[in-house]
């Protein structure tokens, strides 16, 4: 059967989509709002469906559309990394490997990383997926990143799995907070301040299951500041306090002027893993970074 929408009209959909207006999808490919819509209905006629329709003066996608949409946003993904693999095979580069982190994960031994791929793997080209911090197993999924590094449960037993290690969880807190003075946080104190997190969804593993539901605490008020950076600012203005696994809190914390302490007994651990698929056209140079990331971090199992 042959394919009838061009990758223009697409392009199209795919900015109607995260624009949410003819408007903006306009102006982000540089048309007129007229030619927008003479393409919305080219490829209606095209498909012989209508893919929009307008409610309030908005424009909402049909359950066609919808269909149309979620094609073009994998087409156009697949589309834009066989470019840049293309580009990168022209510097010796043969395969392309995506590394997606969580929110909790730190980068400081990313350069090492990218500096043995370098010397021991150079036909291995390396990138950092954007935007998945906090779904790393669902990017996965989608196959929008080939390596996940993942904290708190295990990944799911269809993955590709490789166990780093434990991390100890650390309060991190200003200088000048009144906690700073204590040789370790008690549970019970983050009852009396802010908790400044990624966001408030509780998650099993980490912090809310480890710390607050554990001890049946909660603190005075949680502030979701979305991204490490941000998390780090605030708890460095004085805002709050926030909790981090020790590889990412001492790599990343002195650097915002923020001091760590244990929590409790400072047996309250972490648990860190690699996740991959395991029917891909590119498993041998996944399964090479992975030993590489397992090699570099400091972990012990």
């Amino acid at each position: 059967m042959a394919i009838k929408l061009s990758v223009r009209q697409l392009q199209m959909i795919r900015a109607l989509e995260v624009a949410g207006s003819v408007s903006a999808a306009a102006v982000a490919l540089q048309v007129s709002q007229s030619a927008l819509s003479h393409r919305i209905r080219e490829a209606e006629r095209l498909l012989d469906t209508a893919l929009y329709s307008r409610q309030n003066k908005k424009l909402l996608a049909t359950p066609a559309g919808l269909r149309v949409q979620f094609a073009a946003k994998r087409v156009l993904a697949e589309l834009e990394r066989a470019e840049q693999d293309v580009a990168h095979m022209s510097g010796g580069v043969t395969t392309t490997v995506r590394l997606g982190l969580e929110a909790y994960a730190s980068h400081h031994w990313l350069p090492e990383l990218y500096q043995q791929l370098s010397i021991k793997c150079p036909y291995i080209g390396l990138e950092i997926a954007a935007d998945v911090g906090l779904h790393p197993e669902s990017a996965l999924r989608q196959q929008a990143i080939d390596i996940a590094l993942i904290s708190g449960l295990p990944p799911a037993s269809d993955f590709n799995c490789i166990h780093l290690g434990e991390d100890p969880l650390l309060a991190l807190m200003a200088s000048t907070h009144p906690l700073a003075h204590h040789p370790s946080v008690l549970p019970e104190m983050f009852a009396d301040f802010p908790y400044v997190a990624y966001h408030t969804n509780p998650e099993q593993g980490r912090e809310y299951d480890l710390v607050f539901r554990r001890h049946h605490v909660l603190p005075s008020n949680v502030i979701s500041a979305g991204v490490t950076e941000a998390v780090l600012t605030i708890v460095g203005d004085g805002q709050g306090i926030t909790i981090l696994p020790a590889w990412t809190a001492l790599s990343q914390g002195p650097k915002y002027g923020l001091v760590a302490r244990p929590i409790g007994d400072g047996e309250l651990t972490t648990q860190w893993y690699l996740a991959g698929l395991h029917q891909v056209a590119n498993r041998e140079a996944i399964s090479e970074v992975m030993r590489m990331i397992k090699n570099i971090t400091s972990f012990n199992d």
